[in-house]
């Protein structure tokens, strides 16, 4: 019986903060069909909308893995002069991000989303070359933000449960087993 509370707790406390954490699948579609995707990873505001971005990871393009672009920074950061954290929206109306190989976004891969410095003129997303070193207008109606479903904590508790009182109903049986033959 302690085992199965200790597997109880032990999941619980485990799953408990990847249930916090702020995990995003996104998508963005360009004008000529392709598609860029991984997941960030992030803090959601207090309007709901917006994200402050602190990782990118598992970038994808057209279904195949991306290089590695592990920098990240905001464009009124690295253009505008003022601090600001990387930023996406659910909504796609609020994009200050770019993510590279290179800090400050100066590597040949990435991908950068601009509707807030507007550094080209005009909203744009931008690709490194993995991706066709595309620079186009920016269409939010592209864009695709969803939280990753992660197990809720009690799910995992009542499964850490379960597989503990098995394996104590097991050993149990095991014993008397032993003792019977």
């Amino acid at each position: 019986m302690s085992t199965a509370l200790a597997v109880a707790t032990v999941a619980m406390g485990a799953f408990t903060q990847a249930a916090e954490a702020a995990l995003f699948n996104f998508s963005y579609t360009l004008e000529n069909g392709d598609v860029f995707s991984g997941m960030l990873e992030g803090e959601v505001q207090g309007d709901n909308d917006t994200v402050f971005v602190s990782a990118l990871t598992m970038p994808m393009f057209n279904g195949s893995p991306h290089p590695d672009i592990p920098f990240l920074v905001s464009l009124t950061t690295r253009f505008g002069g003022s601090s600001a954290p990387p930023t996406v929206s659910f909504s796609g109306t609020l994009m200050d991000f770019c993510a590279n190989d290179e800090p400050n976004c100066t590597g040949d891969e990435g991908i950068l989303f601009d509707t807030v410095v507007q550094f080209l003129g005009g909203p744009i997303v931008g690709t490194g070359v993995a991706a066709g070193f595309v620079s186009e207008p920016y269409n939010p109606a592209n864009w695709s933000l969803t939280p990753k479903s992660v197990p809720e904590p009690l799910t995992i508790l009542g499964a850490g449960a379960a597989i503990g009182f098995g394996t104590a109903f097991k050993r149990k049986l095991a014993q008397k087993e032993v003792k019977q033959g």
